[in-house]
C-alpha cells in the first residue's frame, strides 16, 4: 500500500500536535504537515501533494466549511475529513453535501480516526462518520421554529402570534437559543446558526 500523505488542520497547537502524534508512528501514514488555519493549509496543499487534510471545523479566520471550499477550488478533487470538537447532525449534512469526505468528533478513537483515513484515501467516494451524528439537534424544535422566525426578520409579539405563544415564552425560548449558541442576541445567533448549517440560506 502506499504512504497516505496528510496535513492536520487546527488552531489550536495542541490539537495539531496530538493528532500529529497519535498519526505520525502509524504504518503507512505520514504527516506531511501542519496548518493553524484555512489559508495556511491551501498554500500548504498547492506545493505539497496531501492525499487526506484532517480540518476543525471551528477556526477564526476560515472555518473548516470555508477550508473546505478553498481547498477543492484550487483542487476538486481534495480529500478532506473534517473534525468537531460538537459534532452536529446538521453539520454532519452540510459536510456530506459540500464535498467532505467524512465528518468525526475530534474525540474519535485513535483506531477508528486510523481507519477513517485509510477508508478516505482509499476511496474517492467514501464518506465516513459516526452513528451517533443521527443524535438530537443543538436545539429543540420549538427553538427552531422561533430561530427561523427571528431570521426572517420578526420581532417577539410577531413570532408569538404566528406559533400560538405567549410572547414570554419566545423569550423563554430565545435565552436558550442564545446560550446554546453562544451568543449575546437574537441577531448574533442567527448568523451563528447559519455558521454551523442550522440554518441554511
Amino acid at each position: 500500500m502506499d504512504v497516505v500523505s496528510i496535513l492536520i488542520v487546527d488552531d489550536h497547537p495542541m490539537v495539531r500536535e496530538g493528532l500529529e502524534a497519535m498519526l505520525v508512528s502509524e504504518k503507512g501514514f505520514a504527516v506531511k504537515a501542519l496548518a493553524a488555519d484555512g489559508f495556511e493549509a491551501a498554500a500548504i496543499c498547492r506545493t505539497t501533494p496531501i492525499d487526506v487534510v484532517l480540518c476543525d471545523i471551528r477556526m477564526p479566520v476560515l472555518d473548516g466549511f470555508a477550508t473546505l471550499a478553498k481547498l477543492r477550488e484550487d483542487n476538486p478533487g481534495q480529500r478532506v475529513l473534517l473534525m468537531a470538537g460538537m459534532p452536529l447532525k446538521e453539520e454532519e449534512a452540510r459536510a456530506r453535501a459540500e464535498g467532505a469526505r467524512g465528518y468525526l468528533p475530534k474525540n474519535v478513537d485513535g483506531d477508528r480516526l486510523v481507519q477513517a483515513i485509510r477508508e478516505i484515501a482509499a476511496d474517492p467516494d467514501a464518506f465516513v462518520c459516526e452513528e451517533f451524528t443521527a443524535a438530537p439537534s443543538l436545539l429543540t424544535g420549538r427553538e427552531m421554529d422561533v430561530l427561523k422566525l427571528v431570521a426572517q426578520g420578526m420581532q417577539r409579539d410577531q413570532i408569538a402570534s404566528s406559533l400560538g405563544i405567549g410572547p414570554e415564552s419566545v423569550k423563554t425560548h430565545l435565552k436558550g437559543i442564545m446560550s446554546k449558541l453562544d451568543r449575546p442576541n437574537a441577531t448574533s445567533a442567527v448568523g451563528r446558526a447559519y455558521e454551523l448549517g442550522i440554518l441554511r440560506p
